[in-house]
């Protein structure tokens, strides 16, 4: 009988030590149609960023708290984190998301591990449900350089009126000699600033990468973006207007991924999104438009993009919705996101289901 006794005091332990843990997650699946020009329609059911966190804090007295985070990546759809024939690792491993320990207290917060850049705290422009790798129907071109770095340092200022900041650095930890012979690693700088009130924002994002690509010795320099949003916010409207300056970021990293940054491309893209909440239901657009980029030959010629995006959202429940877009992009015969030196668009029908806990 004590033996019973002294097994269910042992049982309720880590019951009591995980009293402050915060599960929460997002399972968000959907039945999308592709086009694209010269290939093929394709039909796929498509995880649209589905995730699966934990996180809590420790009061440390005199307004200081220990915090920290694991979020993992899920995929609805089966594949593993992978596209068809990509060979890129599995992104559904353990803390493949935002995952840190940290401290927190009147100064802000210093956070480190693997950490959201500030490029993907914004992307308030692009509030569609969809498969960044497969899909036009959402901004996954203009909101590419959203990531998260690796061995990343991050601190968050307190917001004073309204106004915040931060910076961080994300350590490459592989030095090594380029071909002048100087040893470099590829690391990330990262800065952040924004303003709000109950209506109005207004944010900006930078980032600056040293010698970007996973080998340092092969003549890169720098590759670096700065990106703005505004947002106006009242009455049932939505309204988020951004814009991208980068240097040494393609196209084709929107899908790519593969940090193959050309270190003397530049690139300038704009967007626009308005929504409008009938009760449950919300319709919105969404414009962007990325202009002929330049390299040290100066302009390349049609290799800009357009795209719209339509779509609408009904709210089943607090928690779970659904709702369908479809979205429009032609790149010019000059992209690198063009197939066969011709202009090429794809379009995408989505529908979407998607369930917040």
């Amino acid at each position: 009988m004590n033996k019973k006794l002294i097994a269910v005091a042992l049982a309720a332990l880590p019951v009591a030590a995980m009293a402050d843990v915060t599960i929460y997650g997002t399972l968000n699946a959907g039945f999308q149609n592709d086009k694209v020009t010269n290939k093929e329609s394709q039909n796929r059911v498509e995880d649209y960023t589905s995730l699966i966190g934990f996180k809590g804090s420790e009061d440390l007295g005199n307004g200081l708290k220990a915090i920290w985070q694991v979020e993992t990546r899920l995929h609805m759809d089966g594949t593993n984190g992978k596209e068809g024939s990509d060979v890129r690792p599995s992104s559904d491993g353990l803390g493949t998301r935002d995952t840190f320990i940290g401290l927190q207290g009147n100064f802000g917060k210093v956070r480190l591990g693997r950490i959201s850049n500030q490029l993907n705290d914004l992307g308030l422009v692009d509030p569609w449900a969809y498969n960044s790798n497969t899909g036009a129907n959402g901004l996954g071109v203009f909101t590419a350089n959203g990531d998260r770095l690796n061995n990343a340092v991050r601190y968050d200022s307190p917001t004073f009126y309204g106004v915040d900041g931060s910076i961080m650095y994300g350590f490459g930890e592989n030095k090594a000699k380029d071909v002048a012979g100087t040893k470099k690693a590829s690391d990330t700088l990262g800065l952040g600033l924004n303003w709000s009130n109950d209506t109005f924002g207004v944010h900006y994002a930078y980032q600056k990468e040293f010698n970007p690509g996973s080998q340092v010795n092969d003549g890169r320099k720098t590759a670096s973006i700065h990106r703005v949003e505004a947002t106006y916010s009242a009455n049932n409207l939505f309204v988020a207007l951004g814009y991208n300056k980068g240097t040494g970021y393609d196209w084709n990293e929107a899908f790519s991924n593969d940090g193959d940054a050309q270190r003397k491309l530049v690139s300038k893209q704009a967007a626009l999104t308005v929504a409008y909440s009938f009760g449950a239901i919300t319709p919105r657009f969404s414009y962007a438009k990325g202009w002929d980029q330049h390299d040290t030959d100066g302009k390349i010629d049609n290799s800009g993009y357009r795209q719209y995006i339509l779509g609408v959202d009904y709210a089943l429940s607090k928690r779970t919705s659904t709702g369908v877009s479809y979205g429009n992009a032609k790149f010019d015969r000059g992209s690198s996101l063009a197939v066969g030196g011709v202009d090429t668009t794809y379009k995408t029908l989505g529908v979407h289901l998607t369930h917040n806990f």
